[in-house]
């Protein structure tokens, strides 16, 4: 094969690569970090990303269960306490990686690529191997549906609010918020189980927790969030 046909085959390598990898994700429902253990860790992540009150703006006009429901998300989705106690989850890739570009998704801004998954793992999710994870961020938005919901919401960046505002879609979308408001915890969580690998009933292999776990961080969420919320429903009996 001449110099030019290989400089051709390679760059048709390059091009439909993203592509390829961007249809595996399209059928990929929030892969979560796997590395995340079921057990509370008490060590701290000294890389956690710096959180500021301006950037909670958004949680601040949320009721109180609606804040405790997403601070359940990201304590299923990641280590805990570890990272999600200091906010280091917003800055935390599929595996691990962390990432410090907030522009956009890191896959999107360039900073880290997609992660093969185990073909038990994308059989699991419906997919032929290989099937690769884009998941990043606090409730690990994969690239397809950060793409939609910052166009759809029109969110500036990857930053700590706009990640707050695209999960409360996802909650609006899938049923969960009405539950929520309707005091029916349990059930809003198995619906946003077809959203989070990481919550109980998700069939993705991918170490989702048990239902006893995901209420106690709910829980947990409901207290933290008491003082700092502006709308604050009656307690769950």
């Amino acid at each position: 094969m001449d110099g030019n046909l290989w400089l051709a085959v390679a760059l048709g390598v390059l091009f439909l690569w993203p592509k390829r990898a961007q249809a595996q994700a399209q059928g990929t429902i929030e892969l979560i970090n796997d590395t995340a253990p079921i057990q509370p860790d008490a060590v701290s992540n000294p890389d956690a990303v710096p959180v500021t009150s301006d950037r909670r703006v958004f949680e601040m006009s949320l009721p109180v269960d609606i804040n405790a429901f997403l601070y359940m998300i990201r304590a299923c989705e990641h280590r805990f306490p570890n990272d999600v106690t200091n906010d280091a989850c917003y800055g935390i890739f599929y595996g691990g990686a962390r990432f410090s570009d907030l522009s956009d998704h890191p896959v999107m801004t360039g900073e880290l690529a997609p992660v093969p998954l185990p073909d038990a793992m994308c059989k699991a999710a419906g997919l032929k191997s290989p099937c690769f994870s884009t998941a990043a961020g606090a409730y690990q938005f994969i690239r397809p549906t950060w793409a939609r919901l910052r166009d759809k919401l029109d969110l500036p960046d990857f930053d700590v609010d706009s990640q707050d505002k695209a999960a409360f879609e996802l909650l609006k979308e899938s049923g969960a918020y009405d539950a929520i408001k309707d005091r029916d915890i349990e059930g809003a969580i198995r619906k946003s189980s077809k959203i989070w690998a990481s919550l109980p009933g998700n069939s993705y292999q991918q170490n989702p927790k048990a239902m006893a776990y995901a209420l106690d961080r709910f829980r947990e969420g409901q207290v933290l969030y008491a003082t700092t919320s502006r709308v604050e429903p009656p307690p769950l009996p």
